[in-house]
């Protein structure tokens, strides 16, 4: 079955994802990576022209429609140009979330980070490194053992972005529905414990 996930890549496709999965047929594949915040393989917390603040959800306002789904425990580490948001990530830490094209709810023990996101005109400045690097400090500081994040096997910019911040993908997590039927598996990829 096609990567159905990666139709959402476009609003045009993603009407015709959002209609493939009213008929109940959906499937994704994602990694999920993982880093050791204590390890010093970050790739740096320096941006170029933007300043790192982490936030609560009462501090970040509406600027952006994606803030809304913040859940009390997390934080966002904004990337700000004067007061401007301009690139943001969610993190928490012992948290579960639901994960939407899996359509299960998963347990993340130590760190979590996910909306990686910078707007379009800062794109290619360090901005989205220096977002995950500080996310890899926030949960170095509250004596995580391991920062987690899902990224979607197609996804190549996000995947070189978590690996070029010391994560490794260790398990990839299969799903697919077609109606009532469904499939689901977690395959372990390497790391620690791996043969």
């Amino acid at each position: 079955m096609p990567a159905l996930w990666r139709l959402t890549r476009t609003d045009h496709a993603r009407r015709v994802y959002e209609t493939l999965k009213r008929v109940g047929i959906t499937g994704t594949r994602m990694y999920q990576y993982v880093a050791d915040p204590t390890d010093g393989r970050g790739a740096g917390g320096d941006a170029d022209g933007v300043r790192l603040e982490t936030r609560t959800r009462e501090d970040v306002g509406n600027e952006y429609e994606a803030f809304a789904e913040l859940l009390p425990e997390e934080r966002v580490i904004c990337a700000l140009d004067d007061e401007t948001i301009v690139g943001y990530l969610f993190v928490s830490l012992d948290a579960r979330h639901r994960i939407h094209p899996l359509e299960e709810t998963l347990r993340f023990d130590g760190g979590y980070v996910r909306r990686v996101f910078v707007r379009p005109d800062y794109r290619n400045r360090g901005i989205a490194t220096a977002l995950v690097s500080r996310a890899r400090k926030w949960a170095a500081d509250r004596d995580a053992t391991a920062v987690h994040a899902l990224v979607a096997r197609d996804n190549k910019p996000s995947r070189w972005l978590f690996e070029s911040n010391g994560f490794e993908p260790r398990h990839e997590h299969v799903y697919y529905r077609v109606g009532p039927l469904s499939h689901r598996s977690i395959e372990q990829l390497g790391g620690e414990g791996s043969s």
